[in-house]
């Protein structure tokens, strides 16, 4: 078997309400939505576990409604930062209210997006911060959102983690070497998603980021619907989170090691991550 832990797919999202029992089914399987040619068709795939995280109060709730389902889904709660224009004071007490109770394992997503113009920086800065806030008061780790923002990030992120022992993860990460040796130092977990699968060279920054993540920094995830792994971009409606192993495999080929490593330590480091019980996979080193 090859252990996959998915740690960010949008299971509540609008995508999947057409038959989200059957995605549900496959993930419980272990299940691709298409069928590869290769390596990965020849072992079959358990997946340990998907964290769901929110992008506002509503869906952090779907969210942790959905992880009673399954053992396999863990909850985080947040307001993205595309959405914080739009919160109420009673939103904040919601996320407040989950956060502080054992529905959510994580505090996420939240972070800074300074591609999409949805809400001013300002805002969003703010946000981060009670966020941040949430996070240490009640010791879950945080889930960053990055994009076009690392000069503003990096900052806050320092101070987080000097001043109030902040931990969690970078989803999707998306910077360049230097960005990660950082965030590495700082304490974070590295999540990789299918943008490090694509072969335009322009990735190739990420790439090179991919293979510096020491080994118990190292997480994986789809980030679905979004963020199809390569080469099923376009042949899929959307992304699933055992789609996952596609991540894994590409970031085997690029550390020179093997899937099975990659699966079964990033497995490991999701779940130490996220305080779920201890799992029984030797660490190997990558």
């Amino acid at each position: 078997m090859i252990p996959i832990f998915d740690t960010h797919a949008h299971l509540d999202l609008e995508p999947f309400s057409p038959d989200r029992g059957a995605v549900i089914r496959r993930i419980e399987s272990g299940t691709l939505p298409i069928i590869p040619d290769g390596l990965i068709s020849q072992q079959p795939i358990e997946m340990t576990g998907v964290l769901l995280p929110g992008i506002d109060a509503v869906s952090s709730c779907r969210c942790a409604e959905l992880a009673k389902q399954s053992p396999i889904f863990h909850a985080a709660a947040a307001i993205h930062p595309n959405y914080v224009v739009n919160a109420t004071d009673d939103d904040w007490k919601t996320i407040t209210a989950l956060a502080h109770s054992d529905a959510v394992s994580a505090i996420g997503e939240t972070g800074l997006d300074q591609y999409w113009d949805y809400t001013p920086l300002e805002q969003q800065i703010d946000a981060l911060r009670q966020h941040i806030d949430l996070a240490v008061q009640t010791s879950k780790p945080i889930q960053i959102h990055c994009r076009d923002a690392w000069n503003e990030m990096l900052p806050i992120l320092r101070q987080a983690v000097k001043e109030k022992g902040l931990t969690g993860i970078i989803h999707a990460f998306s910077g360049e070497p230097e960005q990660a040796a950082e965030c590495v130092e700082l304490g974070f977990y590295l999540s990789f998603a299918g943008s490090v699968t694509y072969r335009n060279t322009k990735f190739s920054p990420l790439w090179e980021s991919a293979k510096i993540v020491p080994a118990d920094r190292l997480l994986i995830e789809t980030d679905s619907p979004y963020m199809t792994p390569h080469p099923f971009r376009g042949k899929l409606k959307r992304n699933e989170p055992t789609m996952a192993v596609m991540v894994a495999l590409r970031l085997a080929e690029l550390r020179e090691t093997t899937l099975e490593s990659i699966a079964k330590t990033t497995t490991q480091n999701a779940r130490q991550l996220l305080g779920i019980s201890k799992n029984t996979f030797s660490q190997i080193q990558i």
